[in-house]
């Protein structure tokens, strides 16, 4: 089983009204192993999973969304009990 990286979400939710909870939000994305100029060779894929806080999952995953859109494919939040 490979390791799955977690990172921390650098954004954080504005004027909360309500308790914030921990989700874990999975991204995913193509990097090619060798990125030099004229050597790229074959991309793989690779998953990483985001820990952010939020009222609720559809705002833990605008944050990440926020975030990680350009890079890389957003995945559903997961509740961290």
């Amino acid at each position: 089983m490979e390791k799955i990286p977690t990172y921390k979400s650098r954004f954080n939710p504005m004027l909360p009204t309500r308790e914030l909870k921990t989700f874990i939000v999975p991204v995913e994305w193509w990097v090619f192993k060798n990125d030099r100029l004229d050597g790229r060779g074959n991309a793989t894929l690779t998953k990483a999973n985001v820990e952010t806080r939020g009222q609720d999952a559809a705002e833990a995953r605008k944050l990440v969304v926020r975030e990680w859109s350009s890079i890389a494919t957003v995945g559903t939040p997961t509740e961290v009990k």
